[in-house]
């Protein structure tokens, strides 16, 4: 009866905001005139560095450069990011920013999010960066105003826009294939092609595998006790690929539908242990979505976008190692998920916008489990969002609705939830020409439980009264950008300090023994730091080119839960005091060169900040040096790395050792 009621609000919304702006774009709908065509030359400023909020960049000429195989071996080059990665290509690779954790970021893709129920993270490593056109991070919200309302759920959103998902883009047949081939049995064929089939309508599809055995050496040292060895259990098999149908309609209007498909087996390395090597554990992953959006513009300040999504998770997880009287596990997890979002937008006068959006999911996880809650949880958005910008002062708000109802086949289902969270964001020029820019932004904004978190069979004393997780976020920055007519062509800085508080955050506790745990609300978490970013380009000469990016991230988070206890203030696991990257390159003729740097300072692996638990900071080297040779039709560019130049010794996550130096060459032939 709740979900039947809500749905019925969630309809009824949508056609009475439509209603009203169909009304409001006829009145307006012959006010057309034309212009003169004017065209104008200026280098194009990064978008980050002119926004109310921070969002970094990266396109797709600066992934070409740096080593990244997915999605997150790419994110590590923002700053205020720590990818969790548990070794290797095929380890698991999670995003936390801002020391938020991975479940409080959001990933877009191609403008529709990505969801995991069950666990409330999504795998990076799943999502290949060979055919991604731009990679985005933004702080709080997204700056379009005419997106899903799901989309103002997480504190920070990861966005990847393929290379299919503007249309403009292919006039005629494009494709590219290729392949990289590098240490530790890695093999990573890719293919793509872009084809228009008539009048303004395309279809592409492409594919990318992935084959390593990620038997890469490592090195412990502990005194006489010392171990060198290789890693096991580290191989992947993976196959990743999709097909994209994209028609613009003579009324401006675009319909946008893509197939994703994923499928792997790989083993799960485990935490090394002296003179035990032995990891037994496997993953098999079976990934599927479909998702389709229109959007169309009724005049020059109206426009609609309706999109839709039916996504389908299979996890196979063996550990035969695993103490119960089956003699091991074989746990086998089906999650559907069912999304529809509608929005709106419309300009009023000359300096106002608003949009709302509604939108509705309903995800189902089902396991071979016994006994098993068999969850399904139904959750509603309804978000308004007004911006304001007269000159050089912007100013955006947004307020989102969030309604959520768990239902279980066995055991008690968590609690209704309804939740109303603001956001607020302003920046300010002092003049038109002002290199300058300030801005700020408040966000307050939680996560749900998820359901490993509320109905884990393996976890004790489940809580069904377990609340979400409550972030406030408080930011202000300063920006400079200018162009120059010198070697240095163009400068850009960012500098953003910020404050976050954590309440209810949920953690796992030890009950009977180390074996079985509780999920409760207990930890606090106050986090402050600073985040600069620089990207600058130029010419040496005429024919030498260069660019650069720098990253920085300087932070503190700090658990506040119990003054009493002996963690009080001490630095929350796996957050370093410092961190950032840097990539350099040069373009000469038909050759470029690179060389980048990512870096990390010092952190803890357990709440308990005592010399036992603190991990020595890190730093890799990689370089690179590609050639493009153009023959009458296509293009082909030879690339070889060197990666961990230095053969730096480290681990991200305590006991998961990653690779030392090791090499890639890869071939690459398109006519894009």
């Amino acid at each position: 009866m709740f979900v039947r009621q809500q749905l019925y609000y969630f309809i009824c919304s949508v056609f009475f905001t439509l209603s009203l702006f169909l009304l409001q774009a006829q009145q307006h709908a012959d006010s057309s005139s034309s212009l003169k065509k004017v065209i104008v030359t200026a280098q194009k400023k990064p978008i980050g560095f002119t926004t109310p909020v921070p969002v970094q960049t990266i396109n797709h000429e600066a992934l070409q450069q740096i080593n990244a195989e997915s999605v997150a071996d790419a994110a590590k080059y923002f700053s205020g990011v720590l990818i969790k990665d548990y070794g290797g290509i095929g380890g698991l690779k999670t995003i936390s920013v801002r020391s938020l954790g991975a479940l409080n970021t959001g990933l877009i893709y191609d403008g529709i999010p990505v969801a995991d129920a069950q666990t409330g993270q999504i795998d990076l490593g799943k999502f290949s960066s060979t055919f991604v056109q731009t990679l985005e991070l933004s702080q709080a919200n997204p700056q379009q105003l005419l997106l899903p309302a799901r989309v103002y759920s997480s504190v920070a959103i990861l966005g990847v826009t393929t290379n299919i998902y503007n249309a403009k883009n292919f006039t005629e047949k494009k494709w590219q294939a290729g392949i990289k081939q590098g240490s530790f049995g890695l093999w990573q064929p890719f293919a793509g092609i872009y084809f228009p089939t008539g009048k303004n309508f395309i279809i592409s599809a492409n594919a990318e595998g992935v084959k390593a055995s990620g038997d890469y050496p490592y090195y412990i040292n502990n005194g006489s006790f010392s171990q060198k060895a290789n890693r096991n259990n580290s191989d992947i098999k993976s196959l990743q690929g999709e097909i994209n149908i994209v028609k613009q309609f003579s009324d401006s209007s675009q319909w946008q539908t893509k197939v994703w498909y994923y499928t792997s087996e790989r083993g799960l390395p485990g935490s090394i242990i002296f003179y035990n090597n032995i990891s037994v554990q496997r993953l098999w992953d079976k990934d599927f979505f479909a998702q389709t959006r229109y959007q169309k513009k009724f005049s020059a300040n109206t426009s609609l976008l309706i999109s839709a999504k039916y996504s389908s998770l299979f996890t196979r997880y063996k550990d035969p190692n695993f103490l119960n009287n089956a003699g091991g596990l074989d746990d086998r997890y089906t999650q559907n998920e069912i999304y529809v979002s509608a929005a709106l937008s419309h300009k009023f006068g000359k300096y106002f916008s608003a949009s709302i959006a509604s939108d509705f999911a309903s995800a189902h996880l089902s396991a071979n489990i016994t006994p098993f809650a068999t969850p399904t949880r139904n959750t509603f958005w309804n978000s308004v969002a007004v911006q304001f910008a007269k000159n050089n002062f912007q100013i955006n708000a947004s307020l989102l609705n969030t309604t959520v109802n768990d239902q279980t086949k066995i055991g008690t289902a968590a609690i209704n939830k309804n939740e109303v969270t603001p956001t607020i964001a302003a920046s300010y020029k002092p003049n038109e020409k002002s290199p300058f820019l300030f801005r700020a932004f408040y966000k307050n904004i939680f996560r749900l439980p998820t359901f490993n978190d509320l109905y884990y069979t393996y976890i004790n004393n489940i809580n069904p009264k377990l609340q979400p997780e409550y972030s406030k976020q408080y930011n202000a920055g300063i920006t400079y950008s200018k162009n120059f007519n010198s070697i240095i062509k163009q400068l850009s800085i960012s500098a953003d300090g910020y404050y976050y508080t954590v309440k209810n955050k949920i953690i796992a506790v030890p009950s009977q023994n180390l074996f079985v745990w509780t999920i409760e609300n207990l930890g606090k978490v106050h986090i402050k730091g600073i985040d600069i970013n620089t990207e600058a380009n130029g010419n040496i000469t005429s024919s030498i080119k260069w660019s650069a990016r720098i990253a920085y991230t300087l932070q503190q988070a700090q658990d506040v839960t119990n003054p009493s206890s002996t963690e009080y203030k001490n630095e929350i696991p796996y957050t370093p005091d410092n961190s950032g990257s840097a990539l350099l390159s040069f373009y000469y003729k038909k050759w470029n060169a690179g060389y980048s740097i990512l870096f990390s300072g010092t952190r803890y692996a357990l709440g308990e900040n005592n010399p036992d638990n603190e991990l020595p900071g890190w730093d890799t080297h990689d370089f690179f040096v590609a050639r493009n040779i153009r023959f009458s039709t296509f293009t082909t560019n030879i690339k070889a790395e060197i990666n961990n130049l230095f053969n730096e010794r480290y681990d991200v996550i305590r006991y998961y050792p990653m690779p030392g130096r090791s090499y890639k060459i890869s071939i690459t032939f398109t006519n894009l």
